[in-house]
């Protein structure tokens, strides 16, 4: 699916993500993990899962960790995209992320489920230590979040697959303590 639209789609880690899993899981053996999260899509179980047994805890699924869905996007790549409805494609990259693509989630309830879900693992984990495994909509929409950022923002944000972003709650307020695979690129908006 890389370089598709991938949202609630559910296809199994590709080769090289498979590959990745053995990096990932040493990059996070420096923390006391309490407990792992994990989205209810098979990419995200499959990462979760290979933690899983490295820390000996077990994974606790949260759907509401699910992508964005793309409604009629959903496994099109951008070139299908418009040649469907190239005026929606370019008013979705104007737009974006206020305009939705057709029978697709809404930016702001997307929001509010990834915001939902991130209070659920503060208060399931109770001051322990949780890795928290996600999409890449779902961990740019909870940094514009922990970094004060506009919407206008997101489209410049970005990590690498299968990269950890250490995050910590202190007195109410996020802060970012690593920012292992985390991309920002400026933008015009």
């Amino acid at each position: 699916m890389a370089g598709r639209f991938c949202g609630s789609s559910d296809p199994s880690l590709s080769a090289l993500g498979l590959s990745q899993l053995h990096k990932l899981a040493e990059t996070l053996t420096h923390l006391p993990l309490t407990h792992i999260f994990s989205s209810d899509l098979r990419r995200a179980q499959q990462t979760a899962n290979f933690i899983a047994v490295r820390a000996w805890l077990p994974v606790e699924c949260l759907p509401e960790l699910r992508e964005m869905q793309f409604g009629e996007w959903e496994g099109l790549d951008w070139e299908q995209v418009c040649a469907r409805d190239a005026a929606y494609a370019e008013r979705w990259m104007a737009e974006y992320p206020r305009l939705s693509a057709p029978g697709g989630e809404h930016f702001e309830a997307f929001r509010t489920r990834v915001r939902a879900a991130l209070a659920e693992v503060v208060t399931r984990t109770a001051g322990g230590c949780a890795a928290v495994v996600t999409h890449g909509g779902v961990v740019r929409t909870i940094l514009l979040d922990v970094l004060a950022l506009p919407e206008s923002s997101l489209a410049g944000l970005s990590s690498e697959y299968a990269s950890c972003i250490e995050l910590r709650l202190c007195d109410g307020h996020w802060r970012i303590i690593s920012e292992g695979g985390l991309r920002q690129q400026q933008t015009n908006s």
